[in-house]
């Protein structure tokens, strides 16, 4: 259940949020990694206008993610480095923030729910119906199933999603459709098709996920550290599917 994930969803601290990273953090980041600089100055190059209530950082932040010499390494960190994000030494905390701010004002535009793909090459646990998961990390998916199959037809998820945002139009990649699910997203695992019992599967097992909710153990956690969103407990309901989200 990415019971290590850096799930932040900055409620009740968005603007302080806010403004720690534009004084402090977001400066000595691309200070720090030559990589995210260089990512980061691309981007500017070639974001549009800002829309839908976005600033000009978060279209910066949208296309910074979708950079494949980033998205790796960043995804790493928010999966499994929380100890870091609680010890003031998470390398991440402006693109983090900045993504998951993005995603929250997308979703004022964007009401209702959203049916989405994901395609993937890595083998996960089959035993899992019923079961609430989350990604952990910020999780690609594709309104297209054709895109999401280029991605790999081994393990793959039909994933109903209430909390992610479409994208398409500040990805480096705007033909991928893609939205762009949070860390703090859960899921119920509906169903788990394998290609064996359906021939015409499009991959060779297919899990069916259906949005159950939110955890954010993390939420504020830099400005209040006994403000802990209540339910944490559920993130122990399965500990061995932490392993389904590592791709």
């Amino acid at each position: 259940m990415a019971l290590n994930s850096v799930d932040d969803q900055y409620d009740g601290c968005t603007e302080e949020m806010a403004d720690l990273v534009m004084t402090e953090y977001l400066e000595k980041e691309l200070n720090s990694s030559a990589e995210f600089k260089m990512a980061w100055q691309e981007a500017e190059n070639n974001t549009s206008a800002p829309e839908d209530d976005l600033t000009e950082n978060h279209l910066i932040a949208f296309y910074v993610y979708t950079d494949k010499e980033i998205y790796r390494e960043f995804n790493n960190a928010v999966r499994g480095e929380k100890e870091n994000y609680k010890n003031m030494t998470y390398p991440w905390y402006s693109l983090h923030f900045l993504l998951t701010e993005a995603i929250q004002l997308l979703k004022k535009t964007q009401q209702g729910c959203k049916s989405t793909y994901r395609g993937t090459d890595v083998e996960f646990d089959r035993d899992v119906l019923n079961a609430e998961v989350r990604f952990g990390s910020f999780t690609s998916s594709s309104l297209n199933r054709t895109v999401a199959e280029a991605f790999g037809n081994v393990f793959c998820f039909e994933i109903y999603t209430c909390e992610g945002a479409e994208v398409a139009n500040y990805s480096k990649f705007p033909d991928e459709d893609e939205v762009l699910i949070p860390p703090y997203e859960t899921f119920k695992v509906s169903a788990v098709r394998n290609r064996t019992d359906q021939n015409d599967l499009w991959c060779e097992t297919v899990f069916t996920l259906e949005s159950s909710g939110k955890i954010s153990d993390l939420n504020c956690k830099l400005f209040n550290s006994g403000n802990h969103v209540a339910g944490f407990s559920v993130l122990l309901i399965l500990t061995s599917f932490c392993k389904m989200f590592t791709c």
